[in-house]
């Protein structure tokens, strides 16, 4: 017989009877536990009979920056697991490497491995347990096991809190020449830091300099201490909105982070506002939660609603326009942070979202003026004469006549004379104005083939809408011979 209701973990378990085997099924306990070790495991640490312990379950935010830090300070670690990632990626799990190739090549990165490791911060004795516990249950992806990272020490709770705000602290804090770039992670709802990377001077973003200078001077004047202190006297969120609009390739995300450079600032990029999981309230916690001294971005924001305020086709996500205006407005909290809406299309933009009070300042981004072709050229020809840069200005707006070319453009004709001297790249002009042309029998071609039917359509219209005529006439005719004639007979005497 079946063994009987004993409850606890079992497998179903197979008794042969006189005919086939049956399979008993028994009804699992639930597991469940009031401590975050085994009372053998925390035995075996050289701690006190009373410990401080803290839990850091896998996939938060303190998890992994405790877990870096563990690899880089924990005294004899020898245990790790390994991924692949981007050379950049090794900023964040204690690698050093200095090769400009490495960074931008696939690399094997370490994480933390399971064991106990022992470091100290503050004088105190800290034991990390990173283990697994229970059994294997499915995910998404694949089977796995619940893990977690304990941190056990003698000394009090607030000794382990200071830790951990240092490594935040740490995590949020541009050093040097570098900036860090943030991701929202939906499911785990924190700030993933992404890779960190090499900011560039202000100066070389070939921006006209007015530009430049009016957002350089309006952020300079939002993060003095005085300008703080006014905001709260009155009362105001103390957050700055900007939108950047116009050409698309003409600058927008260089100069957001030459200015996080500049400003010593992360870079938080919000792409995932059509993610499935993503909500109001996701997206008032990643507000909540982003990186101190932060420039929060929202990329062609017009592509997240369409019509002003209507969802894109196939956008699943749970956002609405009254959740994204909370957040632009600050609620639930934003202190310091400065806002950037970038758009290509600024008109399709609903009033609402770039008012007056919720974005500070918008800022034009055209095509390449005759400052920024000059600037340009002197930029990949430093050391030809300023006479060369002006007269390749001149040449190429005489050629272009009216039209425009973009900065992505003129960028795309210097990397293709790279290799040749700067007098050639200033007499070629006409290689730059055969792109604008290039690019305006797309743009034609491609709104021609929006408003155009698509290949047998036009004659299955056509089809249909004589058959429809005909369909009409009929009746006509049948109710023209119906009728009684009313022809009328004119004569014209004409006399002599």
């Amino acid at each position: 017989r079946p063994s009987s209701s004993r409850r606890g973990h079992s497998r179903p378990s197979r008794t042969h009877m006189s005919s086939s085997p049956i399979l008993v099924d028994r009804v699992p306990e639930l597991l469940t536990r009031t401590e975050p070790l085994s009372p053998s495991l925390l035995a075996s640490l050289a701690v006190g009979p009373d410990p401080t312990i803290v839990e850091l379950p896998a996939g938060t935010e303190l998890h992994s920056l405790v877990a870096s830090h563990v690899m880089k300070h924990a005294s004899a670690a020898r245990s790790f697991g390994m991924r692949v990632g981007s050379g950049n990626s090794r900023c964040c799990d204690g690698s050093d490497s200095e090769d400009d190739d490495d960074a931008q090549s696939r690399v094997a990165t370490k994480v933390l491995g399971l064991g106990t490791f022992e470091f100290t911060f503050e004088s105190a004795k800290i034991f990390a347990v990173h283990h697994t516990l229970g059994e294997v249950v499915g995910t998404n992806c694949s089977a796995s096991l619940m893990r977690t990272l304990v941190l056990v020490s003698d000394a009090d709770i607030s000794a382990l809190v200071r830790f951990c705000d240092h490594l935040i602290a740490a995590a949020d804090a541009c050093t040097g020449n570098v900036f860090n770039i943030f991701r929202w992670h939906v499911q785990h709802q924190y700030w993933h830091k992404a890779e960190t990377a090499q900011a560039r001077p202000v100066e070389s973003v070939v921006l006209p300099a007015e530009l430049k200078s009016k957002l350089v001077d309006d952020i300079a004047d939002f993060a003095a201490p005085a300008t703080k202190q006014w905001y709260v006297q009155h009362g105001i969120p103390y957050k700055r909105s900007y939108l950047l609009h116009g050409s698309p390739g003409a600058g927008k995300t260089s100069i957001i982070q030459a200015l996080a450079g500049r400003f010593k600032r992360n870079v938080c990029y919000f792409s995932s506002l059509s993610h499935p999981e993503m909500t109001d309230d996701g997206l008032k916690s990643a507000v909540q939660r982003v990186p101190a001294k932060s420039i929060l971005v929202f990329e062609d924001i017009d592509a997240v609603f369409t019509g002003g305020r209507g969802k894109k086709d196939g956008d699943k996500s749970a956002v609405t326009f009254s959740g994204l205006l909370n957040a632009l407005d600050g609620v639930g909290g934003s202190s310091g942070q400065l806002f950037v809406l970038t758009t290509n299309h600024r008109e399709r933009l609903d009033p609402a979202l770039i008012r007056n009070g919720r974005v500070d300042m918008h800022v034009h981004f055209s095509d390449a003026t005759s400052e920024q072709m000059r600037m340009l050229f002197a930029q990949f020809y430093p050391k030809a004469e300023p006479a060369l840069a002006a007269a390749f200005e001149e040449a190429l707006t005489a050629e272009l006549g009216e039209r425009t070319v973009s900065m992505a453009q003129l960028q795309a004709y210097f990397i293709q004379m790279r290799k040749r001297p700067a007098e050639a790249a200033a007499a070629e002009v006409k290689k730059v104005m055969e792109e604008v042309v290039t690019r305006m029998i797309r743009e034609d071609e491609g709104a021609a083939s929006d408003g155009k039917t698509q290949p047998g359509e036009e004659a299955a219209a056509e089809e249909e809408a004589a058959v429809a005529g005909e369909e009409k006439k009929e009746p006509q005719k049948a109710a023209a011979a119906a009728q009684p004639s009313k022809e009328v007979h004119v004569h014209v005497h004409v006399g002599s």
